[in-house]
């Protein structure tokens, strides 16, 4: 074998088992399974490897591969975000559209300001620099969001539905500012940035449409004409299919700086109304998904969480906070406008606060265009890391039933009264 397929193999074997019983290990102690798995990746992927010295150098550098990190990763979120498409009601979706379009706008607009304010008065750089550095506070990690609320069986209430469908606005509101900022502000000499944006936006409106309208309508014909999936000879046929067009959409998206786990959502909610074919891979895309690649993907954002690369300063510290409140704020504003309790419009801001994927796009343009450097990189990782871990236990907090509350507060009350009744006969004894 290759070096570059044992290292695949490294990767999964160790990655795999790691986080599969970490994660295994929080559940039963009822904290989310992404904990764990995040925490296998921290403890796997950095500082138990150096305690090897040198070999464990080496070992660490063959195993942290960034290419074989970003395929695992991707895969596993492109399956949940998929997953969600095919599961998620589009009515309810419908029926909260409006209400969370507004939502997402005020939380965007709040964090975005709260980003400019920062880059200008904290990092102290000059104006285009601020607003650029403005897009990072404003995207949501739909997948950690989904995954805790799924596992907490409140993805179907109405504050999961309106967390879903504002943390899928969020993602394309920062995509097109990152996409319209970007070209704007640091266009190249000579370009036409008018242009530039005019095409990137037509490329984004041209991939909607073909997932949402024409790739449907595509395989709907086939069947009916041609039987492609009912007869296929060969076993799994549909699922290879449908797996191979989601990687592609995802690979091309990318490459236009889209996002590609927005596009996955997407497509499953555009091959929901097929039910031959939703019959045929539903099953077996949850099971490899959920048991294989999801997992692998926390592992691997706990992997990029490096101790060594720069330190923690109070200044990193400070814009990680204000990046969380920010955010955090224009949320709960926006769901109390739209009529939302306090309660409700706390687990719909609690719910948007991971950022993960998108959050790493954007700064990786900002790298790449020479826009940010490797301090601005580090503080997006550390923002990644920190809300990503906190999420899920605030999630499982903020959406605890009052009923599971009330019989806690049972319990503990019937504890404290047969403690007392003890105490009082022994002291009848005495």
């Amino acid at each position: 074998m290759s070096e570059q397929v044992l290292r695949i193999l490294l990767f999964i074997g160790i990655g795999l088992l790691s986080a599969r019983i970490l994660g295994e290990i929080f559940e039963r102690l009822k904290l989310s399974s992404i904990l764990g798995e995040l925490l296998a990746g921290v403890l796997i992927g950095g500082p138990i490897f150096r305690l090897f010295g040198d070999k464990g150098s080496e070992v660490l550098a063959q195993f942290m591969d960034a290419e074989i990190l970003e395929q695992f990763s991707q895969i596993g979120i492109l399956l949940l975000l998929f997953i969600v498409g095919l599961e998620i009601n589009i009515g309810g979706l419908r029926k909260i559209g409006k209400n969370s379009l507004f939502i997402s706008l005020i939380e965007v607009s709040a964090a975005l300001v709260g980003g400019i304010l920062t880059g200008y008065f904290i990092y102290k750089k000059d104006i285009l620099f601020a607003i650029f550095f403005g897009t990072l506070f404003t995207a949501t990690s739909i997948g950690v969001t989904v995954r805790t609320l799924g596992s907490l069986g409140k993805l179907g209430s109405k504050e999961g539905q309106t967390t879903l469908s504002v943390a899928v606005f969020d993602d394309f509101i920062a995509l097109i500012l990152v996409l319209v900022l970007s070209s704007a502000l640091f266009a190249p000499e000579g370009g036409n940035w008018i242009v530039t944006i005019l095409k990137d936006l037509g490329y984004l409106i041209l991939f909607i449409i073909s997932i949402m309208f024409l790739l449907p309508r595509i395989l709907k014909f086939l069947e009916s004409n041609y039987n492609i999936f009912s007869s296929a000879k060969t076993p799994y046929f549909a699922l290879g299919i449908i797996f191979g067009l989601l990687v592609l959409i995802n690979y091309f998206a990318e490459e236009l700086h889209f996002s590609g786990v927005v596009m996955a959502f997407l497509m499953g909610l555009s091959l929901q109304q097929n039910k031959l074919i939703i019959g045929e891979i539903k099953e077996p895309i949850v099971k490899f998904g959920e048991g294989i690649f999801i997992p692998l993907f926390f592992f691997s954002v706990g992997s990029n969480f490096d101790f060594s690369s720069g330190g923690i300063s109070f200044i990193m510290v400070l814009v990680i906070l204000i990046a969380i409140l920010s955010k955090g704020i224009g949320t709960f504003a926006g769901s109390r406008i739209m009529g939302f309790s306090n309660s409700s419009a706390v687990k719909i801001a609690v719910g948007t606060s991971p950022r993960a994927e998108i959050v790493l796009v954007i700064a990786g343009i900002g790298v790449q265009r020479g826009i940010f450097d490797s301090t601005i990189y580090t503080m997006a990782i550390m923002l990644v890391f920190v809300t990503v871990i906190m999420a899920p236990l605030l999630l499982k907090l903020v959406f605890r039933d009052k009923k599971e509350g009330q019989e806690i507060a049972m319990i503990v009350e019937e504890k404290l009264k047969t403690e007392t009744s003890a105490k009082h006969e022994d002291l009848k004894k005495d």
